[in-house]
């Protein structure tokens, strides 16, 4: 009984989670297409700067949607 209780509190938990999680064109404040680094920031607070950064994959300073994705996915 132990086992399923917890199993349906961790169930429960990342549900919430995910749907807590901004989508891109929520977090694309200016509706350009990409997500800049403060954008994420505040789409994702609970997301360290350096992982933001690091989910930048080809460099070019903001993230696009599959970029962001697997950031907010993390």
């Amino acid at each position: 009984m132990k086992k399923l209780l917890l199993a349906m509190g961790l169930s429960t938990f990342s549900m919430a989670a995910s749907a807590a999680m901004v989508d891109f064109n929520t977090a694309d404040a200016d509706g350009n297409g990409a997500v800049t680094m403060e954008e994420a920031a505040a789409a994702l607070p609970e997301v360290s700067p350096d992982a933001v950064a690091a989910a930048d994959s080809n460099g070019d300073g903001v993230l696009t949607v599959a970029e962001y994705e697997a950031l907010a996915s993390q």
